[in-house]
């Protein structure tokens, strides 16, 4: 086990981000002691922003850290804001290797840098509070491939319904409410 990959809400509610970045670095650190070294990222906003910059943070203690992007589209940041585009350019021109599966967007590139995701890591750390969309595909597809995978910022009652979904070993991508490409 030696990689992780990322996935999650594109949105966070502002009072849970710094319970979120604390629950990052403790995961990622654990993660680090286990010889995790090398991490994958889509780029997103929220969820894959907060866990690129975190890495960012943690290779400064551990420099072999490895940092690497998995990008749906160049045009990926097209309607962000400048603020947000500064900040991914900036993780960008800091990552250890940068991919993009597309030119342009198209209705699977998503999906494709999900897949991709996965199939490069042994791990998965997320934040997930919705059972539909790309981060439950995401997760779905992880159990599928036995990843282990870490949830944050789940209480309680979100943790059991978490498990139940997502850490059975009978996980079908069909239970998931998305259109699978």
């Amino acid at each position: 086990m030696n990689s992780c990959c990322f996935t999650g809400h594109r949105h966070i509610p502002p009072e849970a981000v710094v319970a979120l970045k604390i629950d990052l670095d403790v995961a990622l650190r654990s993660l680090i002691a286990k010889g995790v070294y090398n991490f994958y990222c889509g780029g997103a906003l929220g969820f894959d922003t907060l866990a690129a910059q975190a890495v960012l943070q943690l290779k400064k203690t551990f420099p072999f850290l490895q940092l690497h992007f998995i990008l749906p589209c160049k045009s990926q940041t097209d309607f962000w804001s400048d603020a947000d585009r500064q900040v991914y350019s900036y993780l960008l021109s800091h990552a250890d290797s940068v991919q993009c599966l597309y030119e342009e967007y198209n209705k699977n590139c998503m999906y494709e840098r999900n897949r991709e995701l996965v199939k490069s890591a042994d791990v998965c750390v997320c934040y997930l509070k919705e059972r539909s969309g790309g981060t439950a595909f995401t997760l779905a597809l992880a159990a599928k491939r036995n990843l282990k995978i870490i949830p944050l910022g789940l209480n309680e009652e979100e943790k059991a319904l978490f498990e139940s979904s997502f850490l059975s070993p009978q996980v079908l991508l069909e239970d998931f409410e998305f259109d699978i490409p």
